[in-house]
């Protein structure tokens, strides 16, 4: 039996903590959340890309820009900070098999490469920033059934997927967090 390819899913939601609305915030005219697809896209396709958002009257006008660019979109109605819980529902939407690899990218990582997110689904552990971060259906079955799972393990959810932190990013501005990064994005794009 042959698995289906790498299914990307990028979370994203209007109410950041730390900038509320950077994934609608332009860089060089063009919406954060627009970079990050389109890169995903060029690295898994449109087909097996969605993005994730929590369904709010907030993240509406998140929703209209997916939909003017034709993304995939998974609405979860659960709590916005339980963004394990929103993978694996939408994870489980597309997938199956428990071997099937689920890509998990992160809105605020405007440089991701394509190169390096299809590097991670063959499996390589990268900075998130740099790539994005891989795991099976399996891996995020087991996490979701973890009794008593630290809240922030919910909402960051990478070690409720794996044992270890990831690598970190080189030098440089990689996520969007706040103005100023996003200003050293606009100046690194110029």
């Amino acid at each position: 039996m042959t698995l289906p390819p790498p299914f990307a899913i990028v979370q994203a939601r209007v109410g950041s903590k730390r900038l509320p609305g950077k994934v609608l915030l332009p860089i060089r005219g063009t919406p954060l959340i627009e970079h990050v697809w389109r890169r995903t896209v060029k690295a898994f396709g449109k087909r097996h890309t969605v993005v994730a958002h929590p369904d709010t009257p907030e993240n509406a006008p998140l929703v209209e820009l997916l939909e003017s660019l034709g993304a995939h979109r998974f609405a979860w109605e659960g709590p916005e900070d339980d963004v394990l819980s929103r993978f694996y529902y939408c994870a489980h939407s597309y997938r199956w098999h428990p071997d099937s690899v689920i890509v998990r990218v992160t809105a605020d990582d405007w440089r991701k490469s394509p190169a390096m997110m299809k590097r991670v689904a063959n499996g390589e552990r990268m900075a998130v920033e740099v790539g994005a971060e891989a795991f099976t259906l399996a891996m995020l079955d087991e996490a979701q059934r973890t009794p008593d799972l630290r809240s922030d393990y919910r909402e960051h959810i990478t070690y409720a997927l794996f044992p270890t932190a990831p690598p970190k990013p080189p030098p440089g501005v990689w996520s969007i967090d706040s103005v100023d990064d996003l200003a050293a994005a606009q100046s690194v794009i110029a």
